[in-house]
């Protein structure tokens, strides 16, 4: 409560003591500053590919040969390569898709929501649905939650349905192929496209 007192025909305003001015200001300024930095890292922590489990003897590593741990995150751009030896298994928080890099791999995560990888060399397994899988022929999308296969092998590109329904686009004319549960199609290195089943023996098995 403020008053007024006159002193050698001067006017004076006092302050009740014990009340001090709230730094208002201060509180504001941090609030927004939170907000921005949230709107900034959000979207990335959320989204954010997680290292699951390493199994093997093995070790796996990422950009310019740093050693991945569990635990270890892992945003869009980022490659991740195994060993003869070791297998990594790739989660996202609040989605089921898993994704298990097999030994003697190299794969790079090209984006992510949804989720897209690209095989250099080796084999990916993965489950769950709104996954992509490209390679240097084609790009495989996996329609519904299921269980699928990408390897490279002997020059041929394998891309196998084990349960759940996928589409194959292959070469540069984008010819679509659509498998199901049980298909595989093999597509070699003249571009050629082969359809069978998940059980067939041949090269690149």
């Amino acid at each position: 409560m403020e008053r007024e007192s006159l002193k050698g025909g001067k006017s004076r305003r006092s302050r009740s003591r014990g009340v001090t001015p709230r730094p208002t200001w201060t509180v504001c300024s941090l609030r927004f500053w939170f907000g921005i930095l949230a709107l900034a890292v959000g979207p990335s922590a959320l989204f954010a590919a997680q290292v699951e489990s390493i199994e093997g003897i093995g070790i796996v590593t990422s950009n310019y040969a740093v050693q991945l741990s569990v635990g270890d995150s892992l945003e869009a751009g980022r490659s991740i390569r195994t060993n003869n030896f070791a297998t990594c298994t790739l989660g996202w928080p609040g989605n089921a898709a898993k994704v298990v890099i097999e030994p003697k791999s190299y794969a790079e995560l090209v984006a992510e929501n949804p989720t897209r990888l690209r095989l250099e060399f080796g084999k990916i397994h993965f489950s769950g649905m709104d996954v992509e899988v490209a390679t240097a022929q084609a790009t495989m999308m996996a329609k519904q939650d299921g269980s699928y296969s990408v390897s490279l092998k002997d020059r041929k590109e394998i891309v196998d349905v084990l349960a759940g329904e996928a589409v194959v686009v292959v070469g540069e004319k984008k010819e679509e192929h659509a498998l199901h549960g049980g298909e595989e199609i093999q597509i070699g290195a003249d571009g050629s496209v082969k359809m069978g089943t998940t059980g067939t023996k041949g090269e690149g098995k």
